[in-house]
Parts: C-alpha cells; structure tokens; sequence
C-alpha cells in the first residue's frame, strides 16, 4: 500500500463522530409538552361544568316573539360550556320560531350568551293558507297569532312576491282617500281585482294596472266619494272612463 493510501486510511479511521444537539433535544421537549397542554387544556374547557352559561341577553324589538321564548329555546339548545356552545345551532333553533326572520348569536366572556333577532313583518293573509311577509314570501306562524286587521291576497301560488309589490304601491295611492284595501285578488288571466275597506270593488284588469288606480283616485275623490255608500265596484278597465256598478237599496 503507498504512503498516500495509508495516510487516508487512517484520518477515515480516526475522523471524530459529531455529538447530539442537546439544544435541539430541549426545544423538541418543551414543543411535545405545549402541545400536550393545549389539548388538555382544550379538552378541560369544554366539559359542561367549566365556565357554565349562566346569562342570556335578548336583543331587539318583541312583538309576536317574547324573551321567555327565545331564553327556552336558548336553554334547550346550548350543550357544555362557553367554549363547547355552537352559536351556530343556536342561530338555528331560534330562526326556526314561526316570527322570527333572522338572528344572530354571540357569545360574551367568560358565561353569556347575546342574541339579536328581527322579527317578520306580516303583511296580508294569503288566502290559501300562512301569512305573507313584507318580502312576499309565505310564513306559517300559528293562526291565533295573526295581527288583526291584514288584508287578504288571493292569486296563484308563486306570485306572492307581484302582489306584495302591487299592494304596496296601490296603498300609497289608496290611502289619501281615507280608506283601506280589505282584499287584492289576481286571477289566472293576470287580472287584478281590489275590494276596499267601504266594500267597493275596483277592476284593474291587466294592463296599466297602476295608471288605471290613479285615475280611479282621482274621479273617486271629486265625484264618487259622495255617493260611495251606493257603488258597489268600479270598472277601470276602459281607456277613457268607467263603469259604476250600484248596489240595489233597500228602500223598504
């Protein structure tokens, strides 16, 4: 063997063997051991009897829904803690209450629970059944709850939403007259009929259906509300004019 080959053999035999970081060793434990905390820790806050619920706070205008209510509901849906309540199931049960249209739930340290909720805003009982809310949509409380005085709306299931964008509009033009509309009807043709709140019907037809209400306002206030006691329904359906049908007197 030659010198050279000798002399690498040996520095391969003697190179020294590199130690353990015992650094490294150190940070690896106390890492294992934060992580080993939090999930106790985690574990820990969300068993039921750590930080319980203890307060709930209602928040909003009440008419058709009342705080007892939302509390019961609250109650029966919060499981374990603070941290182990789902806000989101909560939200949940209560938009399922028949009045209530949306809500939002929080939760405020360390034991309450807030909840903000809007209620829905009936606007007409839909002759088939259930309410319609101000955005046209069916909504199904329980009947003994209806708000007294709404007016009815009767058409094909699916246009509730053009009635309500009707009626809303057809009020505005009613209501200078000191009267209310009692009833919108929307037939399978497309052709609005209203009955006021003095019993006289008023025929729109299909077409125009706005202009032909202002112009019944307008003959209405200076030469019809005298003898309004007598019109049983007024046809707007023509161009130019109307048609007065007279309800039959008793004279006897």
């Amino acid at each position: 063997m030659s010198t050279r080959a000798s002399q690498q053999a040996v520095y391969l035999q003697t190179k020294p063997w590199m130690p353990f970081n015992s650094g490294i060793l150190r940070r690896v434990v106390v890492v294992l051991a934060v992580i080993a905390f939090l999930v106790w820790a985690v574990n820990e806050l969300r068993q039921p009897d750590t930080l319980p619920i203890k307060k709930i706070h209602a928040l909003g205008s009440f008419v058709k829904v009342d705080e007892s209510m939302l509390r019961t509901v609250i109650a029966e849906t919060i499981e374990g803690g603070y941290f182990a309540v789902n806000v989101s199931d909560v939200q949940r049960a209560v938009e399922s209450l028949p009045w209530i249209t949306s809500a939002s739930v929080s939760r405020i340290w360390p034991d309450t629970i807030s909840i903000s909720v809007v209620e829905e805003k009936a606007t007409a009982i839909w002759a088939k059944g259930g309410l319609v809310n101000h955005q046209g949509a069916i909504i199904l409380p329980f009947e003994e709850s209806y708000p007294v005085g709404l007016p009815v709306f009767d058409g094909p299931v699916g246009m509730e939403r053009n009635m309500t964008e009707f009626y809303k509009t057809a009020k505005q033009v009613i209501a200078p007259l000191g009267i209310e509309i009692a009833s919108v009807n929307l037939d399978s043709r497309g052709a609005y009929t209203l009955e006021l709140s003095n019993e006289i019907n008023v025929l729109l037809g299909r077409e125009k259906i706005v202009s032909r209400l202002e112009r019944f306002a307008r003959v209405y206030k200076k030469v019809l509300v005298k003898r309004a006691a007598e019109i049983a329904r007024i046809d707007m359906r023509y161009s130019n004019g109307l048609a007065v049908g007279w309800r039959k007197l008793n004279k006897g």
